[in-house]
């Protein structure tokens, strides 16, 4: 039988949560909805494989896919450029083409999966002299400067997170906690990574490392995963100090809100998390006061039904981790395949801490598990060289499926 309607569904970015949503829709519902993805870029990249560049462990072009080629072969379509705006009244997208030109798209449903900002410019002295792991050209720039590293002060810590908070969603508020990092995940794994990268180098006795956190550091984490962290760090000589809100980078020196410094040859940071410019700048009623988009536990904004939100761009995903983009886009795509009319399970959101903080030159990974900071009972945290071997092999398996990881709950190590 035919349809009589095809529904259009924009998905705007192609990271985790974006590439799960469009992936997962289009097994569920095959041509029963005409699938599009915006993405500011022809390429996506694996991004907890960022810190491995960083270290020269692994090139950036490795991590590389084309969506341009990948997408069109699950017959989705793929439109480069960057989102500008949504008119969640008037159904449409209004976006920028590579070729500069202005353009806008109307849609049936759109899930947006732009994540958030990353706000250097409220960092003084960034472009001088700040680094991080974050973006591709990021993680290649702190490369150059580490692999001609001789010895000094280096401090590796995350920005303040400007969360939203009103209107809140519709979610059971343990849910959703109170953050002054978005994630830290990458500064716990840059801090181990290091050691190993200068050890192998011979200059690890020449180097001081501070970890610093705007709040308390992995407050997400259980109170006995903290003071283990804590231990391992006292253990390996890194100082951890916390509570710095950072304002300045300066050529030897960070400095926080209050006016306390930390010494800094290298300042590696997690950039301040707001809101997408692009969120901000839409119907202002669609996102809260940090520019995120309140949804429910499916993924549908509290005030259009035929509006969702995945990965960062949710106010309800804290921290901002991978697993839970993951877990956002492919309820999403339950939910709108169960409203085309498919009979469809719908997986329920419950939010979990899952990482590895990996550390290829000394061949371990620590593999971490907790939900406490929910409410939970679990909290795991497990060194070991399987650990470091299951990350390499995800990675691989994401490049090879093209970000489609359908397997991602039985191979996935985060």
């Amino acid at each position: 039988m035919a349809l009589l309607f095809m529904p259009k569904v924009l998905v705007l970015g192609a990271r985790f949560g974006g590439l799960t949503a469009a992936y997962t829709l289009k097994r569920l519902v095959g041509k029963a909805a005409d699938i599009k993805v915006i993405n500011n870029s022809r390429f996506t990249y694996f991004r907890p494989a960022l810190p491995h560049v960083s270290v020269n462990y692994m090139d950036v072009e490795q991590l590389k896919i084309d969506l341009a080629q990948a997408l069109p072969e699950k017959g989705i379509q793929f439109q480069e450029g960057i989102v500008l705006k949504i008119d969640a009244r008037n159904n449409k997208v209004i976006y920028r083409k590579a070729d500069g030109s202005e353009t806008e798209e109307e849609y049936d449903y759109v899930i947006v999966a732009i994540g958030a900002h990353l706000a250097t410019e409220l960092v003084k002295g960034w472009d001088q002299y700040g680094y991080s792991v974050c973006e591709p050209e990021y993680a290649v720039k702190t490369r150059e400067r580490l692999m001609n590293w001789q010895g000094g002060n280096i401090a590796i810590g995350s920005g303040f997170f400007y969360q939203g908070h009103n209107p809140a969603p519709n979610v059971p508020k343990n849910f959703v906690p109170n953050a002054d990092a978005a994630c830290e995940g990458p500064v716990f794994e840059m801090s181990l990574m290091l050691s190993g990268y200068f050890k192998k180098k011979g200059v690890w006795n020449k180097t001081k490392i501070t970890v610093f956190s705007p709040g308390e550091y992995l407050s997400d984490l259980s109170p006995a995963s903290r003071k283990t962290v804590a231990e391992i760090y006292k253990s390996m000589g890194i100082e951890l100090v916390h509570n710095f809100k950072i304002k300045e980078i300066r050529e030897h020196e960070i400095v926080s809100e209050d006016g306390k410094t930390i010494p800094s040859d290298l300042t590696i940071l997690i950039p301040p998390y707001t809101g997408n410019p692009a969120l901000k700048n839409s119907t202002p009623d669609l996102v809260d006061d940090g520019g995120f988009i309140p949804t429910d536990l499916n993924m549908v904004s509290i005030k259009y039904d035929n509006v969702y939100a995945v990965g960062d761009a949710n106010s309800l995903t804290v921290p901002k981790l991978g697993y839970l983009a993951v877990q956002t886009g492919r309820i999403a795509a339950q939910h709108l395949a169960r409203r085309l009319g498919f009979n469809v399970k719908i997986d329920k959101y419950y939010p979990t801490i899952v990482c590895v903080a990996d550390n290829p030159y000394e061949n371990f990974a620590i593999a971490v598990k907790d939900d406490t900071w929910y409410g939970g009972s679990v909290s795991e945290a497990i060194p070991s060289t399987a650990n470091h071997l299951k990350k390499e092999l995800f990675t691989k398996y994401f490049l090879w499926t093209k970000g489609d990881m359908a397997l991602e709950k039985f191979l996935a190590s985060w």
